[in-house]
């Protein structure tokens, strides 16, 4: 995992390979379409998804926010869940995400979706 990007489950570290960033989990905003306006405003600065998940950390891929934005309505908008709990059968192709926004020092934003199928 030496080379790997992955989040510490328990302190909230990003750990980006020698690095170690503390982030402050934040609210999420109550819609989807409110989410979707920090996506495309740019206010969401960087995105993860979880691609992987171990007892005390999460593997995480980073994402081209251009990229994002291309695949929004596609594979990103109607898969999103802002809550804690989704049924599966409810999504087109049987999966979601789950979403966690949280903050680094600088106050720049992480949005870090994790794949549920």
């Amino acid at each position: 995992m030496k080379n790997s990007i992955y989040l510490e489950k328990e302190s909230k570290r990003l750990c980006i390979g020698a690095s170690r960033i503390q982030l402050k989990m934040i609210h999420l905003p109550d819609s989807i379409h409110e989410l979707e306006q920090m996506i495309f405003s740019e206010s969401i600065q960087t995105l993860y998804i979880s691609t992987y998940q171990m007892k005390d950390r999460d593997l995480l891929e980073p994402q081209a926010m251009s990229d994002i934005r291309t695949q929004w309505n596609e594979s990103f908008r109607t898969h999103i869940v802002l809550s804690n709990e989704a049924d599966l059968d409810d999504f087109e192709n049987g999966y979601c995400f789950f979403a966690e926004l949280f903050h680094d020092p600088q106050k720049n934003r992480i949005l870090i979706l994790y794949q549920a199928h």
